[in-house]
């Protein structure tokens, strides 16, 4: 009869553990953490609750939000984000490459260069 009770009373244990509703997990708290470590100048990629996504530049923290300079093809006022309304942070590094205008001068400049050596071995061929 004990092991029946004692199977009973784990059963019922392992059902109320089971039914408890887990804490939902504060974001914001998440989130203001991982923000106020970003320095001024960081590059960083949001996802924002409202499903916006933009890079820019973060430029300072004030209380429950931080000032954010999104980089747009046209300039535009800086954003002040709550910290409630981000969905993620993404910190990206300021040499991820060269940027494509860098790689265009430089195969035109290298492209300049072997047409004027090609034509100095003409020029100096016909003479």
């Amino acid at each position: 009869m004990n092991v029946q009770i004692c199977n009973h009373l784990a059963g019922a244990l392992l059902v109320l553990s089971l039914a408890m509703p887990a804490s939902a997990q504060n974001t914001a708290v998440d989130w203001t953490t991982l923000a106020r470590s970003l320095k001024p100048g960081a590059r960083v990629e949001l996802d924002l609750a409202d499903g916006t996504h933009v890079e820019g530049t973060v430029l300072a923290h004030e209380g429950e939000r931080f000032v954010f300079n999104p980089k747009t093809r046209l300039p535009v006022a800086p954003w002040r984000i709550d910290y409630s309304e981000i969905r993620s942070i993404d910190q990206k590094r300021l040499s991820d490459g060269m940027r494509p205008g860098t790689k265009v001068l430089i195969g035109i400049g290298v492209g300049a260069g072997l047409l004027l050596l090609i034509s100095a071995i003409a020029v100096a061929a016909a003479y």
